[in-house]
């Protein structure tokens, strides 16, 4: 599915939002979440977010992180 002139005829290469799937562009800025029951971002948890979208995911890694109840 062509993308119709949003990246100007070239491929986006840098890394890709883990919420939105939505390339990650030079000019926006973006957050590492890191989830400690997924380190490797096997799960798709773990990686990069645009900033927006990363909020609700730094918040629930922070909980995940806190591990009352034992391993998930």
């Amino acid at each position: 599915m062509p993308l119709d002139g949003a990246f100007r005829g070239e491929e986006p290469r840098g890394p890709w939002c883990a919420s939105c799937k939505a390339p990650i562009t030079s000019s926006q800025r973006s957050v590492r979440v890191h989830f400690d029951n997924d380190p490797h971002g096997f799960r798709g948890l773990t990686g990069e977010y645009h900033e927006a979208c990363g909020k609700p995911f730094q918040s629930l890694a922070h909980v995940v992180s806190l591990n009352w109840f034992g391993r998930f």
